[in-house]
C-alpha cells in the first residue's frame, strides 16, 4: 500500500529533489553547476546528470516494496539498486539502462521480525539519470530524518562517481555514507579533474559542513599541454574551495595509484601531481590523506587492470581510507 509521508522525504545524500512529468530526479549539482558541466560537452554533462550517490531511506514493516523508474538520460550500458536492510545488503536489482523505463521489485528478508519496522536504503544507479515515481514502500513507511553529524561534498572522478562497481552500494562513496552515516554528495564525475571542476562551492539551500577533493587521475595530459596553467587552475580551485570552507573541513587526497604509471606520459605528470597537492596540502593547512597508498599494488583489485576498481578494490580502498573523513 501507498505511503502517506511526502516522497521526496526519502531521499538522502543529495542537494535536492526535482520534481518533472516522469518524476522525482535527485539531484547532486545546483542548476549552475550544470551549467558549468554543459559547457564541457555531452559526455561530461551527461555524467554529471547521473543520480551517483543518491539514496531512499526510510524505516518500514512492509514485506515488499516497490517503486518506477523512468530513464532521462544514461553515461553506461547497466545500473543497480542495491536494498539494504539496516546494515546489511539483502537484495539487488541489475537492468540495462537502454530499457528506458520500468519498475523495481524488492522483497525483505526477515529473520523472524516479520510485521516489524526497520530501517532499509536502496542505493541507486550511478550510470543514469533517473525520474522515480510510483513509491509503494507500505502504508507504515516513514522517511529516516536523524540529523547527520557532518554534510559532506565529495569531489571526485570515475572512481568517486562509482564507475566500475558491478554493486551501486559497493562503490567508493557508497560505502562511506554507510560507514560514516553522514549526508555525502557525490559530486564525482567521470573523466574531471581539477582542470575542469566548478570553482563555485555555493549550494543554494544545503548547507555542507565539510568538502573531500579526490582529483588529479584525469588531468596527465593538462599538465603535459601547459604545467603552468594546469598548476595555476589547481591553485584557483584549492583558494576557492578554502573561502568557501575554511581550510580545517576540507580534506584533500592524493590520487590513487594507478598501474600503468611506467609509461612516462602517465608516470611523470601523475607524480608531479601527487608531489603538488602534498606540498600546497602543506602549505595552506589543509588535512591530507594519502589515496596514492590506498589501493593494493595488484591488477586482480582493478576493473580495467590498471585505473578503475572493482567491487573488491573498492572495499580494499575503504579499508585503507575509512577514517579520512572521522578525523
Amino acid at each position: 500500500m501507498m505511503q502517506t509521508a511526502d516522497p521526496k522525504a526519502f531521499f538522502h545524500d543529495c542537494l535536492y529533489v526535482d520534481e518533472t512529468p516522469a518524476g522525482l530526479v535527485p539531484r547532486r549539482f545546483t542548476e549552475e553547476q550544470y551549467a558549468h558541466w554543459h559547457t564541457l560537452g555531452e559526455v561530461r554533462y551527461g555524467r554529471a546528470r547521473a543520480v551517483a550517490g543518491a539514496t531512499l531511506r526510510f524505516v518500514t514493516s512492509a514485506s515488499e516494496i516497490r517503486f518506477s523508474y523512468h530513464v532521462a538520460s544514461l553515461c553506461g550500458e547497466k545500473m543497480c539498486f542495491d536494498l539494504f536492510e539496516g546494515d546489511r545488503l539483502t537484495s539487488s536489482f541489475s537492468t540495462y539502462t537502454t530499457t528506458g523505463s520500468g519498475q523495481v521489485v524488492f522483497r525483505r528478508l526477515f529473520s523472524g521480525e516479520e510485521g516489524r519496522k526497520k530501517e532499509v536504503t536502496i542505493y541507486l544507479p550511478f550510470t543514469a539519470e533517473l525520474a522515480l515515481c510510483g513509491f509503494e514502500f507500505g502504508e507504515d513507511a516513514e522517511p529516516v530524518c536523524n540529523e547527520p553529524a557532518h554534510r559532506v561534498i565529495w569531489l571526485g572522478d570515475s572512481i568517486s562517481q562509482g564507475m566500475h562497481a558491478v554493486h551501486s552500494s559497493l562503490a567508493l562513496v557508497a560505502r562511506l555514507q554507510r560507514l560514516t552515516g553522514f549526508d555525502i554528495v557525490n559530486q564525482g564525475v567521470g573523466g574531471c579533474g581539477f582542470k575542469d571542476i566548478s570553482v563555485d562551492f555555493t549550494y543554494g539551500p544545503y548547507k555542507p559542513d565539510r568538502l573531500a577533493i579526490l582529483l588529479g587521475t584525469n588531468d596527465t595530459g593538462a599538465l603535459l599541454a601547459d604545467e603552468k596553467k594546469y598548476f595555476e587552475r589547481m591553485d584557483l580551485c584549492l583558494d576557492k574551495a578554502a573561502e568557501a570552507f575554511g581550510v580545517n573541513n576540507i580534506r584533500l587526497l592524493t590520487p590513487f595509484w594507478r598501474a600503468d604509471t611506467d609509461k612516462p606520459e602517465i608516470g611523470v605528470p601523475y607524480y608531479m601531481i601527487c608531489d603538488r597537492i602534498r606540498n600546497e596540502a602543506a602549505k595552506r593547512g589543509i588535512p591530507l590523506a594519502e589515496g596514492y597508498l590506498a589501493n593494493p599494488r595488484a591488477t586482480e583489485f582493478f576493473w580495467d587492470n590498471r585505473l578503475h576498481p572493482n567491487d573488491i578494490g573498492f572495499g580494499a580502498i575503504m579499508d585503507a581510507l575509512k577514517d579520512v573523513l572521522n578525523d
